[in-house]
Parts: C-alpha cells; sequence; structure tokens
C-alpha cells in the first residue's frame, strides 16, 4: 500500500478529497431524530364545566362522553377522572387501529353527545398522544 502512495501521489489524494466531500454531503443531509415516528394508541378528551364540583361534573359530562366513546371501533380501555371544573376520558385503543380515522369517529360521538351539554359546559377537546409532547428533561429546584 505504500509502494502504491509512493507511485500514484495524485491518486491518493484525488481518492482523501472524494472521501471528504462524500463525507459532507452525507453528514449534512443526516436528520437527529431521538424518537421515531409512533402513533400511541390513545386519546384524550377533556373538557372544562367552570364551578362545578366534582359529582356534577360526572354526571353532566364523564358519565355521557364515557357511554358514547365506549362504543368507538377497537376500544381497549377507557379511563376517566373527573375533578373540580374539569373531565378527562382517556382512551386506549388497539394497537392495529388506524388512529387518524379513530379521531374522526371519535370527534362525532364527541359533537353529538356535547350538544346536550349545558351552557356552561365548554366544548370539549380532543388530543391525540405523541411521544413528541413528552418531556426529553425533567428538572427541579430545591432551597431551604
Amino acid at each position: 500500500m505504500s509502494e502504491f502512495s509512493v507511485k500514484k501521489p495524485f491518486t491518493v489524494v484525488v481518492a482523501v478529497i472524494m472521501v471528504l466531500v462524500l463525507g459532507f454531503i452525507s453528514f449534512s443531509h443526516m436528520t437527529p431524530n431521538l424518537m421515531p415516528n409512533i402513533d400511541f394508541p390513545y386519546v384524550i378528551v377533556t373538557t372544562a364545566y367552570p364551578g362545578a364540583s366534582p359529582e356534577k361534573v360526572e354526571t353532566a359530562v364523564t358519565k355521557p362522553l364515557e357511554q358514547a366513546l365506549s362504543t368507538t371501533t377497537g376500544m381497549k380501555q377507557i379511563t376517566s377522572t373527573s375533578a373540580e371544573n374539569y373531565s378527562m376520558v382517556l382512551m386506549e385503543l388497539n394497537q392495529d387501529v388506524n388512529m387518524d380515522s379513530a379521531m374522526i369517529e371519535i370527534n362525532n360521538t364527541v359533537s353529538s353527545v356535547s350538544a346536550a351539554f349545558d351552557d356552561g359546559i365548554s366544548s370539549p377537546t380532543l388530543m391525540k398522544m405523541n411521544p413528541d409532547m413528552m418531556p426529553v428533561m425533567m428538572a427541579s429546584v430545591d432551597v431551604d
């Protein structure tokens, strides 16, 4: 190899320059992606009911939403939380469900249920769980 390098230095210089140029082009086109694109089969429906107790939120908002959403295609599990001023319904769907079509179906169901809500209840908000929503790092500070 050293004999070839001494006899043909121009070929070696061209090869080194080609490796550097191709390396630079490859490096400049790389996109760092810490987490791959994943569709989590979770949908969160939140509804605000200002000034209402948890019991009232449960009877007026959470129960009707749970009953209507439990018939969604591909439903695996439904969990709800009724607290003061808001309701949150977490739906876990089967892994093989198309999340876009499931969101359309859920949106239609929520729209039909929310039409019967009282005037003080805000319109429900739908949110698809996404890995990009999760924090990369959490930090806390404590002072005595």
